[in-house]
């Protein structure tokens, strides 16, 4: 089974993740009120955004912009293609 991408991801310096539909919605936002290191997740230069594939492996936008593209997951451009990096509006 090829991987593939179910939703977006961000990862912290001491490698926990959080996820959500997309970057920083809602879902994510709450979540991030539960965070009992919430201060670790407010410096946003310690911050990895990226995305969770079906196993829940956390891959770079770079790394999910090749899962993505290479099992045709991609079905919307909004500019990221040359840079070779992977963002929710590309998947829905």
């Amino acid at each position: 089974m090829n991987k593939r991408i179910v939703c977006a991801a961000i990862r912290n310096a001491k490698g926990r993740i959080i996820m959500g539909a997309r970057h920083y919605d809602g879902i994510m936002h709450t979540t991030l009120n539960y965070c009992t290191d919430f201060a670790d997740w407010q410096d946003h230069s310690q911050i990895t955004q990226g995305f969770i594939d079906q196993k829940g492996n956390f891959l770079t936008r770079e790394e999910a912009f090749e899962v993505a593209a290479g099992n045709g997951q991609i079905i919307r451009i909004c500019g990221s293609e040359d840079k070779r990096r992977l963002y929710s509006e590309n998947l829905y």
